[in-house]
């Protein structure tokens, strides 16, 4: 076996060199080809053994991944299921009936060299012998040279590209492993390398893994492996940038332990997993903050996916959160516009919030919330509805009705509205075969529908109303009896239908005008007994009538004529009691005792009917009296004679009322004031102007002496104005010379003596 393992290593080491010049040429190709190793050394089988090696091999963790379809190989174009092995070359197919000899890299030259040989000197000889050529092609030897060099270089051409040429690469999936050779296994597992995938990356390292620890292979094999391994981790490390933590993490750990890429192994997956776990904390706080409607501190938080040491993390989820966190606040906007638009509890209003909402996609963070708010219009419409047509309103509740959504999982309670509506129509008709019909139709709500609770309610509702139109036809046919007597029971009887009940308004009606009847009846007597005790006149029989008609209770029918009534007496009382007393006032006034006149007009208290004619008689005598006073003072003050005395009592004089009856007399004392003021003014302008002027000053409008003062005062100002200017004039100032300096010495002296 290890004869073998070594003519399989001194053949694969020999076929290098021609495999990688041809390598370069063809691109594309596989190593294995480019290794130029024989197929197999197996000794030839049967065809029916030659079908076998498509089973799978006895070794269990042994498997073979596909062929990459871009670079078939000729074994594989080949289907041995479809085709007869007798007409199939055996040089061509199985690469166990080909002789491992014919592959070697020398005898492969020597077959090129001989046949090329071999061709070189037939053609010679078919040249020479040929009568075509004549003797004349002796003759013309450069173009002899020519044909033989020609010939040569057809041949050395032909020997490189044969010598050059790359084997056929084998069929690795048909291979029987167990009898394959390891150079076999090596260009083999080359080529699944080469297609950079996972699989086909562990499929080349299980198989020339298998080979023994002692084969001269093993440490070529096990270079590769480590390669191979590490290529595997970078795979794996890729799919952890990319966002597939678990295919990462499953690709690692398929990574054979004897490797030093297995060492890493564990050290990887814990980075991996902190990393993602970081990623996913932040996403997830944003998402929360999203959901928050916090979007400030959403933004921050998806920065800190751009710390994350994850390119999945740090770029396409941090793409996919800027644009959640965007799309969340257009949704937020249409959510926030959608529920105020709800809150006016119109038909108008509850449409746009419906259109809004239905912007929201699927894809919304907000869309569990969008879902539960157009359920929770759905029911307001329908409540909506129902108080609408509760309100009979017919048009408007099944505008309502109709606009409500079907798709928010209230197919039930919209069907249950439909009955609703048909129950409130035949209630509407307020007679008892209306109410019966409206209530046989609400019963066929059963309960397991929606509607059922409400149902009860309304059938409960009508059932009332029907005793209500029972009690108030039996009221209204007793009190067409029309005794005090029936008009009690009928009130008793109508008092019992419910107030807040469509009848109840009737009733109301019914029961007022019934009871004002009986009041009537009642009260009627006790009216006309006071009124024919204030006939009398008496302030006695006055009051007595007063206390017959106090008899009717405020609030009864005749209760506002016996109030007025009362009210007329009670006036006409105080005023036989309180006329005497103002009159009395009234003539101490005349006589001049004001102070006399006002204590007895205030003996009249307030609320009796002649208080407000007392009050105005004292306000009357107090303004005279005021005016007398100020009269006074203004006399006593202008006795001093001199401008200031007089002035002061004109002002003093001015506050007389005109309602006063001294207004007439202080305005005579006004008029002849203001003259001996001028004269004082004019008096004092003979030694002071400026006084004068403003002396009088203060002889005030309307008075006789105004007119008079203003001339006086415009002269007087127009004298004090000269007066001025003359003093302000400045004297004339001569310049100084023009040869003396600022101390009046000359600027220059003439120093030159005289001739």
């Amino acid at each position: 076996m290890a004869s073998q393992f070594d003519d399989d290593y001194r053949l694969t080491k020999e076929a290098k060199q021609p495999s990688d010049a041809s390598g370069a040429q063809s691109g594309g190709k596989s190593v294995g080809g480019r290794l130029g190793a024989k197929p197999g050394t197996a000794k030839p089988q049967s065809a029916k053994k030659t079908s076998s090696f498509e089973a799978k091999p006895f070794e269990s963790k042994q498997f073979y991944p596909k062929q990459s379809a871009a670079n078939p190989t000729r074994s594989q174009r080949v289907d041995p299921k479809k085709t007869d092995p007798k007409q199939i070359d055996p040089k061509q197919t199985d690469p166990k009936q080909i002789d491992p000899k014919q592959f070697h890299p020398k005898r492969i030259e020597h077959k090129q060299s001989s046949v090329t040989a071999s061709a070189a000197s037939d053609t010679r000889d078919g040249g020479l012998s040929s009568p075509l050529l004549g003797l004349r092609w002796l003759k013309s030897w450069p173009i002899v040279v020519l044909i033989i060099f020609g010939i040569l270089g057809t041949a050395g051409a032909a020997a490189m590209v044969s010598l050059f040429r790359i084997p056929n690469l084998p069929n690795c999936r048909a291979i029987f492993w167990p009898t394959a050779s390891a150079s076999l296994r090596l260009q083999c597992a080359e080529s699944y390398s080469q297609q950079g995938d996972v699989d086909n990356l562990l499929a080349a390292i299980a198989l020339v893994d298998r080979l023994p620890e002692d084969h001269p292979l093993r440490a070529d094999i096990n270079s590769r492996i480590e390669n191979w391994a590490s290529q595997v981790l970078d795979l794996a490390e890729r799919s952890f940038e990319a966002g597939n933590l678990e295919l990462a993490i499953s690709t690692a750990n398929k990574i054979p332990d004897r490797t030093a890429a297995k060492k890493l192994v564990a050290d990887r997956i814990e980075r991996w997993q902190r990393i993602w776990q970081a990623g996913e904390k932040e996403f997830s706080a944003a998402v929360a903050k999203i959901k928050e409607k916090n979007f400030q501190a959403a933004f921050s938080l998806s920065v800190k996916l751009l710390d994350v040491d994850n390119k999945f993390w740090s770029t396409t989820k941090y793409n996919e959160l800027t644009k959640l966190i965007a799309r969340a606040r257009d949704d937020s906007r249409k959510l926030s516009e959608a529920l105020g638009l709800a809150k006016a509890g119109t038909l108008e209003g509850f449409k746009g919030a419906l259109k809004a909402l239905k912007e929201i996609g699927k894809d919304s963070v907000f869309f569990a919330e969008v879902k539960s708010e157009r359920q929770k219009i759905a029911k307001q419409m329908l409540k909506r509805g129902e108080e609408l047509l509760a309100d009979r309103q017919l048009s408007d509740a099944q505008a309502m009705l109709n606009a409500v959504p079907r798709d928010v999982g209230l197919d039930k309670e919209i069907e249950d509205s439909q009955i609703f509506v048909t129950a409130y129509q035949q209630a509407w008709t307020n007679n008892v075969a209306g109410l019966e019909n409206a209530i046989a139709r609400m019963k066929t709500l059963k309960k397991n529908r929606p509607g059922y609770a409400r149902g009860q309610q309304l059938i409960a509702q009508w059932q009332g109303e029907i005793n209500n139109i029972s009690l108030l036809n039996q009221a209204q046919e007793r009190a067409q009896r029309g005794s005090t007597a029936d008009l009690t029971a009928a009130i008793a009887l109508a008092q019992q239908v419910s107030t807040g009940s469509p009848q109840g308004k009737e009733a109301a009606a019914q029961i007022g005008k019934w009871q004002s009847r009986v009041e009537t009846v009642q009260d009627r007597p006790i009216l006309e007994r006071a009124d024919r005790l204030a006939a009398v006149g008496t302030p006695d029989n006055l009051r007595a009538a007063i206390q017959e008609a106090k008899k009717i209770p405020p609030g009864r029918t005749l209760g506002a004529e016996a109030d007025e009534r009362i009210a007329n007496w009670t006036e006409r009382v105080q005023r036989i009691e309180d006329q005497p007393i103002l009159d009395q006032a009234r003539q101490r006034a005349q006589t001049g005792d004001i102070a006399g006149a006002i204590a007895i007009a205030n003996r009249i208290g307030s609320g009796r009917s002649l208080y407000k004619m007392a009050q105005d008689d004292i306000a009357g005598w107090q303004t005279q009296e005021d005016g007398r006073a100020r009269l006074s003072e203004a006399v006593n003050a202008a006795s001093g004679g001199d401008g200031n005395s007089l002035a002061n009592a004109i002002e003093m004089a001015q506050r007389v009322p005109n309602s006063s009856g001294s207004r007439s007399q202080a305005d005579s004392r006004i008029n002849q004031w203001s003259w001996d003021l001028l004269q004082q003014a004019e008096l004092t302008a003979n030694r002071n102007l400026g006084s004068a002027i403003a002396l009088a000053s203060r002889i005030p409008d309307g008075t006789e002496a105004y007119d008079s003062a203003q001339v006086r005062i415009g002269n007087w100002q127009a004298t004090l104005n000269r007066t001025e200017e003359s003093r302000r004039v400045p004297a004339e100032v001569s310049p100084p010379p023009a040869n003396v300096n600022e101390n009046g010495l000359p600027a220059r002296l003439n120093l030159t003596p005289a001739e």
